[in-house]
């Protein structure tokens, strides 16, 4: 399994927490970047794939995850910073279960409209509910299911999680115990990360302060000079 992150130069002031925590907790995984245009503030090591910025959403990844060689990936987004170790064990399972075709994406936070789950045959830590389909959260699947989720698709990041279709053998990671965070999602005990720092273009103080203010102090951040939300 390989780690796919998605950013853009205008989140370039996020960058140095989002990586450091990547090479902290992450740094035995392959790393690829898709980012509008080369910039040095990415770790060497990263490999940067570019994408056209005058392109939609959609087509920015479908564009780009043809460049990427292996066959599973963690998709996820440089404002969603992990922020504990994750559990390394776990991870390896559900790359597995993908790998093999037990699972066609395994999202590692839980979410629900009305506080059900229906528990996965498949795994104690796996579970189902309305919102199990793709969404723009931290992710395990293979590279033919994401590039299938935006081919011949041209939507806005906000107009593409309307448009995903209900899809089987999609699960999200639940262990149990996990605290409530906002109206319908909770932390997740196997990758913990913020979900997400960055709201609206601000710093989601109002979700995750307690998270936050560490790295605020840490990094000598201004969160005024973003925003506050």
């Amino acid at each position: 399994m390989v780690l796919v992150i998605y950013t853009h130069t205008d989140m370039e002031d996020i960058w140095p927490v989002f990586f450091d925590t990547i090479k902290e907790y992450m740094s035995d995984y392959k790393t690829y970047v898709f980012v509008n245009k080369h910039s040095d503030s990415i770790p060497a090591n990263f490999i940067q794939v570019h994408y056209d910025d005058s392109l939609k959403y959609t087509e920015r990844l479908h564009g780009c995850i043809q460049s990427v060689k292996e066959d599973v990936i963690l998709f996820t987004h440089e404002d969603m910073i992990l922020y504990s170790t994750p559990n390394y064990d776990l991870l390896k399972r559900y790359e597995g279960y993908v790998e093999n075709g037990k699972a066609n994406g395994i999202k590692l936070i839980s979410s629900t409209p009305n506080n059900f789950f229906e528990k996965s045959k498949l795994d104690e830590t796996l579970v189902t509910s309305g919102f199990s389909k793709f969404s723009i959260q931290p992710t395990i699947l293979r590279k033919e299911t994401f590039s299938s989720l935006f081919e011949n698709k041209s939507y806005s990041i906000w107009e593409f999680e309307d448009q995903v279709d209900e899809a089987e053998l999609h699960f999200m990671s639940r262990i149990g115990g996990e605290k409530k965070r906002g109206i319908y999602h909770y932390d997740s005990s196997v990758y913990p990360y913020i979900a997400t720092a960055i709201n609206k273009g601000k710093w989601n103080i109002s979700e995750y302060q307690d998270e936050l203010n560490p790295i605020f102090e840490k990094y000598n951040i201004n969160p005024f000079d973003r925003g506050i939300a």
